[in-house]
């Protein structure tokens, strides 16, 4: 519960507990005047003392419940929705695997129908963007960072807002993936993970990044096709060579939410999948320290 809506709740209590009070005593009052009348006087009649006592209370039981109204008007919207809160980011593969073809895994359609979503289910009100090219972390390509819910709008009814912010979001992604296709086109996804580690936290809760990509990580310095992955054996030796050249980026308290996991346009055997799936829990999980969530599908 927020200070304003604590604040309006103890403001209701103390009109209740004066309205209770004023009855109280006119109660007493009444029962007062009725002992000291005379039987002659069969109808009760109000003194001026007592209607000067009612109308003082009633003032202040009216201003009572105006202040009241003030207080609930000012906290701007109690019954309205909770602002957003959350930092996020969206990491975009431009490789050649993620071609808009049968021969990809069509990362701009992806994107396309992840984004609105994901940025609605996590309550994202900051947006960063990394690519992920041939060299993610060097990569020229930048779109600002958004915020999703600016405190400078002042309007009540914030969901129109956010359909209008969360466009402009997705145009963002767009952007970023035309330019990692343009410029050093591969697949450091690693490197696109450092990028957003990188990017400002100040949201709260978990970081929530979505990584459009196949994960077919493949750069001047490592290509996870030449490794063989199918013994624990092989993948540590694989893990530690990726590791060994990439580094491992700092993310703590975030979830990893992967679209595009080993597809390659189809070409992926449902064993090597499973390899892919292991070794990059490894790296994940064991060595980048992240949740790992796929709730949004291939």
């Amino acid at each position: 519960m927020t200070t304003a809506q604590k604040a309006a709740q103890a403001a209701q209590k103390a009109v209740r507990r004066a309205a209770q009070e004023g009855a109280r005593k006119a109660a007493h009052r009444t029962a007062h005047h009725t002992a000291h009348r005379t039987t002659r006087h069969a109808t009760p009649r109000a003194t001026p003392h007592t209607a000067r006592e009612t109308a003082r209370h009633a003032t202040r039981l009216t201003a009572a419940l105006g202040a009241t109204a003030l207080l609930l008007t000012g906290c701007g919207g109690l019954d309205g929705p909770e602002r957003l809160s959350a930092d996020c980011a969206v990491v975009v593969d431009g490789s050649g695997s993620g071609a808009d073809s049968e021969n990809g895994f069509r990362a701009k359609e992806k994107l396309k129908t992840t984004v609105p979503g994901f940025l609605a289910d996590q309550k994202c009100r900051y947006v960063s963007y990394a690519p992920i090219t041939a060299a993610s972390a060097a990569s020229s390509c930048q779109v600002g960072r958004m915020d999703l819910d600016p405190d400078a709008d002042k309007r009540s009814e914030r969901e129109s807002l956010w359909l209008q912010t969360r466009a402009l979001a997705q145009a963002g992604a767009e952007k970023m993936l035309d330019c990692a296709r343009e410029r050093q086109p591969g697949s450091d996804v690693l490197g696109g993970l450092e990028r957003a580690a990188k990017v400002p936290r100040d949201g709260d809760g978990t970081y929530h990044v979505l990584v459009i990509s196949d994960f077919d990580q493949s750069d001047p310095d490592f290509r996870l096709s030449k490794f063989e992955l199918e013994t624990p054996a092989q993948r540590d030796e694989a893990v530690d060579a990726l590791v060994a050249v990439r580094g491992v980026p700092e993310l703590p308290d975030t979830t990893v939410h992967r679209v595009g996991f080993a597809m390659r346009g189809g070409r992926t055997t449902p064993e090597r999948v499973e390899q892919m799936g292991q070794f990059w829990q490894q790296v994940l999980e064991k060595e980048v320290k992240v949740g790992v969530d796929d709730g949004y599908g291939a």
